[in-house]
């Protein structure tokens, strides 16, 4: 026979915000500001160019990758690539916001 837990009363309200909130944890898409100078810079994830430089917000899904790559890349500028877990895009969401580059021109 199975076990049957039984709450408190009031729990259960508590329960099911606690549930919903983890249901938000899972997520694999993240809204993510990106700026970067030049303003027309493309800038691309995982190999997609999904808009230009300036200030955007971008939907970044991660599906069922462990890491995407986020380019930006503008003629007569250095490109810069870097690759972000979850945490990373979680961290810096939350201590710094935004992701900034500024690209450096080639010589």
């Amino acid at each position: 026979m199975p076990t049957i837990l039984r709450l408190p009363p009031g729990s259960r309200h508590a329960l099911l915000a606690g549930l919903l909130a983890c249901a938000g944890c899972s997520s694999s898409t993240y809204k993510v500001g990106i700026a970067v100078d030049p303003p027309t810079a493309s800038v691309y994830v995982n190999g997609e160019r999904v808009g230009a430089g300036s200030r955007r917000v971008y939907e970044i899904d991660f599906g069922a990758n462990e890491r995407i790559c986020i380019q930006a890349v503008a003629s007569s500028h250095e490109p810069v690539t870097e690759m972000f877990t979850r945490q990373q895009i979680n961290d810096q969401i939350s201590k710094y916001g935004d992701f900034s580059w500024v690209l450096k021109q080639e010589k």
